[in-house]
This record gives structure tokens, C-alpha cells and sequence, in this order.
């Protein structure tokens, strides 16, 4: 963790993180009617539920057999569906390391892809990355059927952007499009039996001090926080990332102008991973994080090695999975030309043996295995 950065809360804007017609008329806006207008900041979420489980959770460890969080009934399996930032995992992990710690039994697989958008582009659109990389960008659109038969999940949480952003054309256009295939998918992964599907905002496209003017991608991706914002006046469960980032960002700039969460504007680091498991514990679980740096402080000891297992176990699952599911992107387990993973069983007796450490670790009745 940097010396420099200390993570706030990363409640959207309003009181306990939700805005109402009272605090923005804006709200009033029917973005089906027209999803480019109207596409504000503003949230219709019960903040009720938060202030409860704001009260549950903080300063202690539940253990395995307490009551379940509500956004778990019935949830066995969590998906997190994204491109290389959550690909890279570290969030995820962050996620399931609070999980763990709070006793709560529910398997989660990282399906993450490097280079995937949510939008199907177009050969023109897709002909820089093909070009630079020798492929070109995979759309979720060819595996997210073969995934959701194959893993049947409970509940999936969805974070993509960040590709779309530096691919599709800037204003309206670009939007619009985006809204499409962002709306498709939220149909198709609720059709396929999943309890719900939690959009996350897409983090922060980076730039230097004085060039956000010329940051057209991130004026994308700020189109694109606004437009889900706006759809949660219809339904949707989402979860915001960007403007917390952004503003956590604009802080600490503020007193270190060298300050970046990432090392090539795309691509958080540790710190700007917890700056989004914040932003999904807090907003969607409800948790209080106040005094908490990183994901290894959640545990009252050996919080490095349990966060350690608990990154180990996802990485074994992700393999198997992948390579079950199969994609169009070379590098990655389930892709053209790599060796495959393990089967879908071996990994899951792999996982099982790190679940016996973690319990063990956490001092768990014998048989009660996060």
C-alpha cells in the first residue's frame, strides 16, 4: 500500500450512498425512453437495507452457520465476468477474501478475459488491436452462453468498459451501442436462471495532470457510468466504480501530483483493486471498512497468508473453467493453441484441499469450509 494513499469510503454520492427524486428531479428522466438522456447520477436502491447491514458486519468475524448476508440467500456460486482488470483478479480476491473472513459459504469463479469487450465490434473498430496484438478483441457475446450453462451461476457481477471505451466512437454513437450490448447481456444472464446481474461501473482510464481534456476513452467510460447509473431507475443493480475512483484519484493528486493507481492508465494496481472491492462491499454488501487498508487487514491474523489462498484457489478454478467454457483468445486457458487446465473436478478437489487450510487458518469447526 502506498505511503500516500489511504482508501475513503466509496459510497456513491447521497447519504448512505443513494440519491432520490428529492435530492435530483433529474431521476425523473426515462432512460428506456431514451438511454443517452437523462443519464445522471442518481440511484433508486433501498438505502434501508444498507443501514442495516452497515450495522452487521464491522469489527468483527462471523462464523461459518451465521446468518447469511441477504444478497446470499440462495446464492451458491458467484460469477465475475470482465475484461484483464478482472482478469487479473486482484479485486475479485479483495471480494471473496471479506466473504471468507465473515464466514460466508459461496463458491466464486474470476472468468475474467484479457482483451474482451461487451460490445461486438466491428472489423474496422477491432483492426488497431488485431494489428498490435496479432487478434483481435473477443466479444463476451461468443462464450457468455456456453458459460452460463457450464456454471450455472447464482448470481454474476459484470464490470466492462474500459476495451468498449478505447474502441467504439466517441459521444452518442458509441454509447448507444454499448447500452445495447450491455442490456443484452443483463437479459441473457437473467434468463439463464441467475438471481441477479450487478453491473459495475468501469474504473478510471488514467492521464496525466492537465490532459483529462484529451482523455477521449475516459470521457467514454464517463458516458458509460452515467447511462448505468441511470438505469437503476429501472430495475438494475448496479454497483459504481468510476466515480469514486475518479474523485479518489483528484484527491490524491491533489497533494502528490505524481500519483496513479496504474502504471499504463489502464491497468490498476493493488490500491486501485481494494478502491474496487470498496466500491462492491460497501455499495452492494453493505460493509463498513472504516480503518481497513487492504484486504489482508480484514482478518484478525495470518490475513496474508489467508488472502494468498484464497487468490490460489480462484487462479485453480479459473483454469479448469476456462478451458471447459473455451474462447477465442490466445494466452489464456481455453483459448487457441494453450495448454489446457486442469479438468473442472481436479480443480475442484484442489480447491477444496485450500479450503481445508483456509478453515483451518480461520479455526473453524472441523467440516465448516468457507
Amino acid at each position: 500500500m502506498s505511503k500516500f494513499f489511504r482508501p475513503a469510503k466509496c459510497l456513491a454520492p447521497g447519504a448512505g450512498g443513494f440519491r432520490n427524486e428529492a435530492m435530483d428531479p433529474a431521476m425523473k428522466t426515462n432512460p428506456l425512453a431514451n438511454p443517452i438522456a437523462g443519464a445522471g447520477r442518481h440511484f433508486l436502491r433501498a438505502a434501508a437495507m444498507v443501514l442495516t447491514l452497515c450495522g452487521l458486519f464491522h469489527g468483527r468475524v462471523l462464523q461459518a452457520g451465521e446468518q447469511r448476508l441477504p444478497q446470499l440467500q440462495g446464492v451458491h456460486r458467484m460469477v465475475f465476468l470482465g475484461d484483464s482488470i478482472t482478469l487479473a483478479g486482484d479485486y475479485v480476491t479483495d471480494v471473496e477474501a471479506w466473504l471468507v473472513a465473515r464466514g460466508q459459504r459461496v463458491e466464486v469463479l474470476n472468468l475474467g478475459l484479457g482483451s474482451e469487450t461487451a460490445t461486438d465490434l466491428t472489423a474496422a473498430e477491432n483492426a488497431e488491436h488485431k494489428a498490435k496484438y496479432g487478434f483481435g478483441r473477443p466479444f463476451i457475446s461468443e462464450r457468455i452462453g456456453r458459460l452460463l450453462a457450464a456454471t450455472k451461476p447464482d448470481l454474476v457481477l459484470v464490470c466492462y468498459g474500459m476495451n468498449d471505451g478505447g474502441s467504439l466512437p466517441a459521444g452518442d454513437a458509441g454509447l448507444r451501442r454499448y447500452a445495447e450490448a450491455v442490456t443484452r447481456l443483463r437479459a441473457t444472464i437473467l434468463q439463464s436462471g441467475s438471481r441477479d446481474a450487478v453491473f459495475l461501473t468501469p474504473p478510471v482510464r488514467e492521464a496525466k495532470a492537465g490532459e483529462w481534456a484529451q482523455n477521449l476513452p475516459d470521457q467514454n467510460l464517463t458516458r458509460y457510468t452515467e447511462w448505468l447509473l441511470a438505469m437503476r431507475t429501472n430495475g438494475w443493480t448496479v454497483v459504481d466504480i468510476h466515480t469514486p475512483m475518479r474523485r479518489a484519484l483528484e484527491e490524491q493528486r491533489a497533494k502528490h501530483p505524481d500519483f496513479a493507481f496504474t502504471k499504463d492508465n489502464v491497468h490498476p494496481g493493488r490500491e486501485g483493486h481494494w478502491v474496487m472491492a470498496r466500491c462492491v462491499l460497501e455499495q452492494y454488501f453493505g460493509a463498513r471498512l472504516d480503518g481497513v487498508q487492504r484486504a489482508e487487514d480484514l482478518f484478525p491474523s495470518q490475513g496474508e497468508q489467508l488472502r494468498r489462498l484464497v487468490n490460489e484457489r480462484m487462479k485453480i478454478l479459473f483454469a479448469a473453467w476456462m478451458t471447459r467454457i473455451g474462447h477465442q483468445r490466445p494466452g489464456v486457458p481455453g483459448g487457441p493453441g494453450v495448454k489446457p487446465g486442469p479438468s473442472v473436478e481436479q480443480a475442484t478437489a484442489k480447491a477444496a484441499e485450500i479450503s481445508k487450510r483456509i478453515a483451518a487458518l480461520l479455526n473453524h469447526p472441523a467440516g465448516a469450509v468457507p
